[in-house]
Parts: C-alpha cells; structure tokens; sequence
C-alpha cells in the first residue's frame, strides 16, 4: 500500500475546507433571510391598523334611507349599524322604519 503525496492530501483538504466553507456560508445566509423574514411579519402585524372599511357619507345614506321608507321599502342595512345608527335624524323616518331605542345599544357590542 503506497500513501500519496503530501501535495494529494493537502489539495483534497483544501477542497473539502471549502466545500464546508461554502455549505456553512450558504446555510448561515438562509438563516439570516429566515429571520429577516420573520421581522418583516412582525413588523407588519404590529403596523396594522383595523381596517375602517369603505368611508359612507352619512347624510347620503340617510337621504337615500329616507327616499326609500318613503316608498314603503326598507332602508339600507348599514343605516342600523353603528356609527351611523347615532347619526342618523330618525325624525325623518316612519315609525316602523325606525329601531326600537337607537340608545339602547350606545357604547355596548354589536355582532
């Protein structure tokens, strides 16, 4: 059995020290973009707003809710919603149009 040359050992170690080189390079860059990932998200989360959903212009809806229960339609939905139930001049409505105590549900939870 012969040993190879010094010079053989020496450039298959030189090779396999960079092969490791690279392999541990690689995987600490996937870590690295792992958790710059993961503070994206937190930051993402941690900067979102509630969404306040589409912006109504209230006396338009309350035109339009008006113009409705004046034919003997129901009026929109959104009209005995809150914020906009404590908006709306419910003078203008018929009796039957109107809700039952619009101040009964002011400050409480709506499902």
């Amino acid at each position: 059995m012969s040993i190879p040359p010094q010079s053989v050992v020496q450039a298959a170690y030189q090779r396999w020290l960079s092969a490791a080189r690279t392999l541990l390079a690689k995987q600490w860059e996937l870590l690295g973009a792992q958790c710059l990932a993961g503070f994206d998200v937190v930051q993402a989360a941690l900067d979102t707003q509630p969404n306040p959903g589409p912006t109504v212009d209230v006396r338009d809806l309350e035109r339009r809710a008006a113009e409705r229960a004046s034919k003997g339609l129901a009026p929109p939905r959104e009209i005995y919603q809150m914020p906009y139930r404590a908006q709306i001049d419910w003078a203008r409505f018929p009796e039957w149009a109107r809700p039952s105590d619009p101040e009964m549900f002011e400050g409480g939870h709506e499902g």
